[in-house]
């Protein structure tokens, strides 16, 4: 079984010199019990797609790579719909995962120079020859592709597409902004080999079982047990309040350290 061998040299150095003490200071407005969570897939020139994403969730959390719960594995499944099983990456607009929604302080926190230009770099070190789109999901990926320079060459081609989170409230107009990137997009890329497109649009009424597709474990550190990747694999707990699931099936993250604002 193939498994993520981790960053490579220059991911990892770049990774080391992250702005985390910008999160660090804001503690009501940051989970920072579980630490940051940086990437999920290629981090070796081979990626086709790049994928901004919001935040971390427990999922993230207990995997340490980004999205891996129920918004990770829609996005698999529409990434499988565009013929790729392994040449994306995808990161996230929040090192951490916030209390609550994106909102006017989020965005205040993001364009903090240190926090822009560190996410910059880590954008323009993502932005290699063989990249033939981006994606962002949601408003702050929007914000954050919105404020990287390196994004103008994408938009100019009409390469840069910013349909709606996978967990958006409406599941209509979400889908129907997921159809419209699938038929723009799908024609721009090449598969990967061995890998069959399938551009058909979703069903406008809400996400199916079929529309999911598993996390690869080839996206997943060493030694994770087989049932991570699919699934909800974990739920936060308040503490003295009851567990939602069983762990016979699920695991659970209890968050000892205050009560969840979000």
């Amino acid at each position: 079984m193939l498994w993520d061998p981790g960053p490579p040299p220059p991911f990892s150095s770049l990774f080391e010199h992250a702005p985390l003490a910008s999160y660090q200071a804001l503690p009501a407005k940051f989970r920072l019990e579980w630490g940051p969570i940086y990437y999920r897939g290629r981090l070796d020139g081979s990626a086709k797609v790049l994928i901004v994403g919001q935040d971390p969730s427990a999922d993230e959390n207990l995997v340490r790579r980004a999205m891996v719960g129920t918004a990770g594995q829609r996005v698999q499944g529409f990434l499988r719909k565009l013929g790729l099983d392994r040449s994306y990456v995808i990161v996230n607009a929040s090192l951490y995962s916030i209390y609550g929604q994106f909102d006017g302080e989020m965005a205040g926190f993001m364009d903090q120079a240190a926090v822009r230009a560190w996410r910059n770099q880590l954008l323009d070190q993502l932005k290699q020859p063989g990249l033939q789109a981006v994606i962002g999901f949601g408003k702050a990926a929007a914000k954050v592709l919105d404020d990287w320079p390196g994004a103008a060459s994408f938009k100019a081609a009409q390469r840069l597409f910013q349909p709606q989170h996978p967990t958006a409230r409406a599941p209509g107009a979400l889908l129907k902004s997921w159809n419209q990137t699938l038929a723009a997009l799908a024609p721009l890329l090449s598969p990967d080999p061995g890998a069959a497109p399938d551009p058909s649009p979703y069903a406008l009424t809400g996400f199916r079982d079929q529309d999911l597709a598993r996390i690869p474990a080839a996206d997943l550190p060493f030694g994770m047990p087989a049932w991570l990747g699919q699934g909800d694999m974990a739920t936060r707990v308040i503490k003295g309040q009851a567990k939602l699931k069983t762990p016979a099936a699920n695991a659970s993250i209890l968050w000892t350290a205050q009560a969840d604002q979000g």
